[in-house]
């Protein structure tokens, strides 16, 4: 069964952003305590103002920018293919693949061998002032440790079963993730306007909602909607 009868989930949350406009204006009628009407000029101006930042605040949102170069790599390439159908037993790799798997399996131990040495090494560059790892260097940019193994990995896979042979396939395979989860990033737009409305109108008080209970819903609509989110595009293997 298709999914053409449901709303997307974007659309989903811009309709509910508008019920929560239009009930904070009722309720600024009739006089519900602590309700702020998003329909107003005050309410109009929070809007203008925290539109952008509120987005550009979205939980993980940085992390997953990051991410999403390595992972672009990783499902361009075909690594991420294989890797699945090996897991399904669904067919055999090629003698190629398995000697482009087996240099990409290399390239992540060396990456991670030197993630070990970084973290546990005698230098200490990267360990907090304390020495420890906890709010240290290498625990804040973790992610982008992880998406650079991920990426290596990928780009010796690509290189040598000849998806990649320019920089330009490269750069192409960088962008993959933000091309097939472009969705996302549209639909993680719409659930902070939400909760930003419904967090500035004073319904999620009004709803009895406790603000741990508020951000905890918003965390999960945020990351969950990575589930509902995938396009996937054309590689364009014969078009570099």
């Amino acid at each position: 069964m298709t999914n053409r009868y449901f709303l997307h989930p974007a659309t989903v949350f811009f309709l509910l952003t508008l019920l929560a406009a239009f009930l904070s204006w009722v309720g600024s009628i009739y006089g519900w305590e602590g309700i702020q009407s998003l329909l107003s000029a005050e309410g109009f101006r929070w809007q203008l103002r925290n539109s952008v930042p509120g987005f550009l605040h979205a939980p993980l949102l940085g992390h997953l920018l990051v991410l999403a170069f390595g992972a672009g790599l990783w499902m361009h390439s075909g690594l991420g293919a294989l890797g699945l159908r090996l897991l399904q037993k669904r067919g055999k790799c090629t003698r190629k693949e398995k000697r482009a798997l087996g240099w990409s399996i290399v390239a992540g131990a060396i990456c991670l061998f030197i993630g070990i040495v970084l973290a546990w090494g005698p230098w200490g560059v990267v360990r907090s002032i304390t020495g420890g790892l906890r709010n240290s260097p290498l625990a804040e940019g973790f992610t982008s440790l992880l998406s650079v193994m991920i990426g290596m990995m990928a780009m010796v896979y690509g290189f040598a079963i000849d998806m990649y042979r320019t920089d330009r396939d490269l750069v192409r395979g960088l962008s993959y993730g933000f091309v097939y989860f472009s969705g996302y990033f549209i639909t993680l737009f719409f659930v902070v306007q939400f909760f930003a409305s419904l967090h500035y109108t004073g319904l999620d008080a009004l709803l009895g909602i406790s603000p741990v209970a508020f951000r905890i819903c918003y965390t999960v609509c945020a990351l969950g909607m990575l589930f509902f989110s995938g396009n996937k595009p054309a590689r364009d293997r014969d078009n570099r």
